[in-house]
């Protein structure tokens, strides 16, 4: 049917994906795309599947290949899903390979790293991530930067310009 949520966290799923997003956007099942360190830790995998449950919500977790093959077949199916990347790169690729996963992204939380520099509440992008985010944006894709659904947020370029400032 659809995605009816396109989230970068590096998070996953946590409390504001599970209580707040869930709330004001309709979804049958989670859709993981991670790193293949994270795809396969049969731990970590089992973890996420398990808080899926949990939330009575299957979740699948593909790395970026995978991904490729199986998102175009859910958007065909009869389910709503939530699709929640790691990090900005995994929906970059997937866009540069051909799916197309809508024209909007929530970004959530991108945690501090080595040359990161902040664009919005916690939220630090590295030169690459912002590459990423202007191959997007000429995607027609809108970037938003919103941890909860109350919030107001910072579109792109209001992101842009507080990580300029951070330089």
């Amino acid at each position: 049917m659809a995605l009816s949520l396109v989230r970068i966290d590096d998070r996953l799923i946590h409390g504001q994906v599970v209580v707040l997003w869930t709330k004001v956007r309709v979804g049958d099942a989670i859709i993981l795309v991670v790193d293949d360190k994270f795809f396969e830790d049969s731990f970590l995998t089992e973890i996420f599947t398990e808080a899926g449950n949990a939330l009575g919500k299957k979740v699948y977790i593909f790395g970026v290949d995978e991904a490729v093959e199986k998102i175009p077949k859910a958007i065909e199916g009869k389910k709503n899903y939530y699709l929640v990347a790691k990090k900005v790169e995994q929906l970059y690729e997937l866009k540069k390979r051909g799916v197309d996963f809508g024209n909007e992204i929530i970004f959530g939380t991108a945690s501090k790293a080595p040359n990161t520099i902040r664009a919005y509440n916690n939220v630090y992008l590295s030169e690459k991530d912002v590459e990423y985010c202007e191959y997007l944006d000429s995607q027609n894709i809108e970037l938003k930067f919103k941890l909860t659904p109350d919030e107001k947020g910072l579109n792109w370029a209001e992101a842009k310009k507080v990580y300029e400032g951070g330089k």
